[in-house]
């Protein structure tokens, strides 16, 4: 069943992303029905490039505006790698751009410019500067290569479908050999799927990318984060209220997760914040269900009921005296089963949100439990981990409530029927395409957690590391969205908030704990500057 009616997003404030096919659009909106010539837009993409470059080999200069001296540019020559296409084109706009600001720059070029306004701007570049040519001077460029101070790789850009070969590939080759400390890709890093952030084949390797107009959604999905580096989108000129296709893609923001925050008002009690009943745990695995519970704790939940197996009833005293517990008579005492169903649903009608799943194992009564109770209740209900094995598609889009998945690549791939490489090959395409299929607000986990609604809207999250990489912070994010759901927060607010706050936690902590010694109890021990800083300081993140 899908979703409840969800309030309109403050969606002003995230910021939005865009497929190769939809930049296109905008760039052809610009061209044909505003009049921007495209030549226009060329020069703009092309001065953000300069600009970024000045920065790195000359950062006084570039902030006061001026011409650096020679003498302070980069240890050898800017050289701009520049294909055939208006991606090259913008290349060759910019070393021009970088002469005139006194840089030593110069070209290597893919062969001869072949779009009209690429063959413009290097008939222009010709009259500045040499252009060595990769396919017929190898030799020659890749000794400027290996000297360059800075590399800008302006070779395909956007739009790219097939692998790199033949020279093109031997070039990328050789840009990520050279040792030029800064490495400058103008609009999506070459060979790196601008949609899904899959390398076709090899993908030059950035220190800095600069987006033209809207972010590029393979830019901040892995692998094709990694070879973008610091990523800043840039405005050519085309009006950022052009018409937008739906269902659009976002990239979540410290101003736009601030704005999601459920309200705290003063004369609250713990009613207020909401009861979740978190459904977890079995014998080997009671930290999972602890870790559920001081997530929803530590997200502001007001009060929290542990419903565990019995084998499990003892356990919360001494760790987390704050979680309540509840246990059936009867069934299995390590894990639950059938015979407790009814004593589980009988609460959930008593509380206001349900998380499922956490440290269930995979016991065959587990399964069966997990189904029934799928089935049965109609509460807002989060369902993770092993929650997810009981379950299949149809029965997802019978669920009378409100659900919300959490599940990793091997969870969903189950589900979905695919194998993990098919999912992984396009995550936010698959996340968008299930959400709407089964009706639920869908978070694939992972680097660049993916977040879907039911309409196909889709969202990616920009905090958390690998250090989120440990046995346990799933459970905790589990935790802080099924709290955020009892506090009655809409199932995707509470699932773009709650996925915001565990990456941030992990973000905050950095400077202090490295990824490799970070562990669910200190992400727990973080939920709360995370969500101070966001409070405190709305470019938190």
């Amino acid at each position: 069943m899908a979703a409840r009616s969800t309030p309109p997003l403050p969606l002003a404030l995230a910021q939005r992303l865009c497929t190769s096919a939809e930049m296109q659009a905008m760039d052809a909106y610009a061209i044909r029905r505003l009049g921007i010539p495209s030549l226009v837009l060329m020069e703009n993409a092309a001065h953000h490039v300069a600009r970024t470059v000045q920065s790195l080999v000359a950062p006084h200069s570039a902030a006061q505006g001026a011409a650096p001296a020679t003498s302070r540019g980069p240890a050898g020559p800017i050289v701009v790698c520049c294909g055939r296409g208006n991606n090259g084109g913008d290349g060759y706009a910019a070393a021009r751009l970088l002469v005139n600001m006194g840089l030593p720059a110069v070209v290597v070029a893919l062969g001869p410019a072949a779009s009209d306004d690429a063959r413009h701007n290097a008939r222009l570049w010709a009259r500045f500067g040499e252009t060595v040519d990769f396919s017929t001077q190898a030799r020659k460029a890749g000794g400027l290569l290996r000297g360059a101070g800075v590399l800008v790789d302006a070779l395909f850009g956007t739009g790219l479908q097939r692998p790199l070969e033949g020279g093109a590939a031997r070039l990328v080759r050789a840009f990520n050999a050279a040792p030029a400390l800064h490495k400058v890709a103008v609009d999506v890093p070459s060979g790196v799927d601008g949609d899904t952030g899959q390398v076709l084949g090899i993908a030059a390797r950035c220190t800095h990318t600069v987006c033209i107009q809207v972010g590029k959604i393979g830019l901040y999905q892995h692998p094709g984060a990694e070879h973008a580096g610091q990523v800043n989108v840039v405005p050519i000129s085309i009006p950022p209220r052009w018409p937008p296709r739906a269902p659009g893609t976002y990239l979540l923001t410290p101003e736009f997760a601030r704005a999601l925050r459920p309200a705290r008002p003063r004369a609250g009690h713990k009613g207020t914040f909401g009861h979740l009943l978190a459904v977890c745990g079995s014998a080997g695995m009671a930290g999972a269900a602890v870790l559920c519970g001081l997530g929803a704790l530590k997200a502001g939940t007001g009060l929290i009921t542990m419903g565990v197996p019995r084998a499990l009833r003892d356990r919360f005293v001494g760790l987390a005296p704050e979680l309540m517990t509840l246990t059936a008579a009867g069934g299995d005492e390590e894990a639950l089963d059938p015979p407790q169903l009814a004593t589980l649903l009988a609460a959930a009608r008593e509380r206001s949100a349900v998380a499922l799943g956490c440290g269930f194992g995979r016991r065959a009564g587990t399964l069966s439990f997990a189904r029934a109770f799928v089935q049965r209740c109609a509460l807002p209900l989060l369902i993770d981990a092993d929650g997810l094995y009981g379950l299949d598609a149809a029965l997802l889009r019978k669920r009378r409530g409100v659900t919300v998945l959490t599940p990793h690549p091997g969870e969903l791939a189950r589900l979905a029927g695919c194998s993990i490489g098919e999912l992984n090959a396009d995550r936010v395409g698959h996340a968008r395409r299930l959400a709407r299929a089964w009706g639920v607000v869908l978070v694939l986990k992972g680097a660049g957690t993916v977040i879907a609604a039911p309409d196909g809207t889709a969202f990616i999250n920009p905090t958390g590391d690998e250090g989120l990489a440990s046995g346990g912070t799933g459970d905790v994010l589990s935790g802080i969205v099924g709290g955020l759901l009892a506090q009655r927060l809409p199932a995707l607010y509470a699932a773009l908030l709650g996925v915001y706050v565990h990456g941030l936690a992990r973000d905050l902590a950095r400077p202090h704990i490295a990824g490799a010694a970070f562990s669910a109890g200190n992400l727990v021990a973080g939920i709360n500057r995370a969500l101070s800083a966001l409070d405190e300081h709305p470019a938190a993140g």
